[in-house]
């Protein structure tokens, strides 16, 4: 998964000129990695507290100097606490979205069980931002093959928040790995209320169908997942499996193709 580039919530204390300086340090991270990197550099010495080490951290990371963005994570993290600007949490989900990204999953379940053991302290943590936390827990602990404790994760994250994003999507996919079909079968029907058009849903929704001996709703769902993304990695799997099943058509009582996410 990719880390997401989003704004801190701007505090009540934070000037016009902070918030200006921090937007625009942002964008660097987009366009300029090293170049972001001696703004915040520069701006962190000016005790630009959390801001500055929350974009240093970003674009660190951009710049895939991957131990130097963690560390920049974790003052941005103890700037934080001491400002009380109620962004600790917030910040200690992204490293940890950083982490995955970083194929470290390991470290990517160390900032979430922060997160998640110290919600009280840092800040008030909602249902939905637990929810949030808990999914991106489950998919570090697949990583790292402990599906049971990412199943029970992800159940956590449904029930406080069924809205969840993602949240249903990736239950229904550990369930189908695990051979929970029936609560595969309810997610991703839940996942596709959720989001219809998705290309990743319809084409979980195949491959379920496809393991239950559905070949013709396993076909429907693959039709509108490559239709919907088609250069997705979810799209390019679902045209590549209607090719299976176009050129080698499943035997009478076959299960039909079992590609794999």
């Amino acid at each position: 998964m990719l880390m997401p580039l989003m704004l801190l919530v701007a505090t009540t204390t934070a000037t016009e000129a902070d918030r200006g300086r921090y937007a625009a340090c942002l964008a660097l991270t987009r366009s300029d990695p090293s170049r972001a990197i001696e703004t915040a550099q520069a701006w962190r010495v000016e005790n630009g507290g959390t801001g500055a080490l929350h974009c240093l951290a970003l674009a660190q990371y951009a710049h895939k100097d991957f131990p130097a963005a963690f560390a920049a994570f974790d003052g941005a993290v103890k700037a934080s606490q001491t400002a009380g600007d109620g962004q600790a949490i917030v910040l200690l989900g992204q490293a940890a979205d950083a982490a995955l990204a970083a194929e470290q999953p390991q470290r990517a379940l160390d900032y979430l069980d922060r997160a998640l053991a110290s919600g009280g302290e840092l800040t008030a943590l909602t249902p939905r931002a637990e929810a949030a936390l808990r999914v991106t827990r489950a998919e570090a602990l697949v990583d790292l093959k402990r599906d049971k404790d990412a199943a029970a994760d992800l159940a956590r994250a449904t029930d406080i928040d069924p809205q969840v994003a993602d949240g249903w999507l990736l239950r229904a996919t550990l369930a189908r790995r695990m051979g929970d079909m029936a609560l595969a079968e309810t997610a991703i029907l839940k996942a596709a209320d959720q989001t219809p058009e998705s290309a990743e849903v319809q084409y979980e929704a195949g491959l379920i169908a496809a393991l239950k001996g559905n070949m013709d709703l396993a076909k429907t769902a693959w039709t509108a997942a490559a239709a919907a993304d088609p250069d997705s990695v979810a799209g390019k799997a679902a045209a590549k499996a209607l090719n299976e099943v176009t050129e080698v058509p499943p035997a009478a009582g076959a299960d039909g193709p079992r590609p794999q996410l």
